[in-house]
């Protein structure tokens, strides 16, 4: 009879510190999220009534099952030095040393708090989001697709819905010292020349900065005209190189959001006309929200 009674209040007390732990943490993302309300311009609803106290607690439990995916589904664990190097950058890279001020302030300018609170749901979102974007499991499906794609451009077919954009391969004028946007609809990139013995390396790439969209490059041309140079030289060295003549197929292109293919249309000695198709990756936050506890 002891046992049990000793079994059921360590139990209770387990229970009790985890209910205290958790309304420490709802605490803390509270005053986080009032220094970002009241950074915010314009019309804005009263702080109680844009993060009601429900919303607090479900995006604290959201942080907490990130990690928990984190760790049971890539056996990654969130150690001290991983959230005391995270901390640093957080501190050696901030663009805006007054708010990061305040945000520490509302934690007490307790160090403790700021890395658990601050920095250690921002390390847990960059390593998970960066797991699920290179899990070559989660993303077969696409990746065949895109190479089934390309095997079709290499065969002569036509593949619908492919969109056309025109690089400039001259040199960029010096006075256009503003690059054009990349806004790819696969964002930014992967380093590296292929990461998997699964596929062919010939027939994929990774490279290091975002593609921009074709669809994103034809707003542009009317102002600026989207030059190679823009891009990253490994995707150029790559673009350069695989699409040098009307109907090249270029290796499909990994990107942390999707594939892409290119294929070449046109090419002279100033311009380079191309046509491109992204497949999207599986949806990140539908993967979370269906992975199972």
């Amino acid at each position: 009879m002891r046992s049990v009674i000793a079994i059921l209040t360590l139990l209770l007390t387990h229970a009790i510190a985890h209910a205290d732990d958790f309304a420490a943490l709802c605490a803390d993302r509270a005053a986080l999220e009032r220094v970002y309300h009241d950074h915010r311009t314009g019309a804005k609803q009263p702080f109680d009534q844009a993060m009601p106290r429900e919303l607090i607690e479900s995006l604290t439990r959201q942080e907490i099952r990130k990690e928990a995916v984190l760790r049971k589904s890539y056996g990654v664990v969130i150690t001290s030095a991983m959230l005391a190097a995270e901390v640093e950058r957080i501190n050696s890279t901030t663009r805006a040393p007054e708010i990061l001020a305040e945000l520490k302030h509302a934690l007490g300018d307790n160090s403790d708090r700021f890395a658990r609170s601050m920095a250690r749901p921002i390390l847990v979102e960059r390593e998970l989001r960066s797991r699920f974007d290179n899990d070559d499991k989660l993303h077969a499906e696409q990746r065949h697709e895109a190479e089934r794609v390309r095997t079709s451009l290499l065969a002569g077919e036509s593949v619908a819905g492919m969109q056309e954009v025109t690089w400039q391969l001259t040199p960029r004028p010096a006075d256009q010292t503003e690059e054009i946007p990349n806004p790819a609809p696969a964002s930014t990139l992967t380093q590296g020349a292929a990461k998997s013995s699964s596929y062919s390396v010939e027939a994929t790439a990774q490279v290091s900065q975002a593609i921009p969209a074709p669809e994103a490059l034809r707003r542009e041309s009317d102002t600026k005209k989207p030059y190679l140079e823009n891009l990253d030289p490994q995707l150029q060295n790559l673009l350069r190189v695989q699409l040098g003549k009307p109907g090249a197929v270029s290796a499909v292109v990994e990107t942390p959001a999707g594939f892409l293919v290119f294929q070449a249309k046109e090419r002279t000695a100033t311009e380079l006309r191309a046509a491109s198709l992204s497949i999207r990756k599986r949806d990140y936050g539908e993967w979370l929200a269906h992975h199972p506890e």
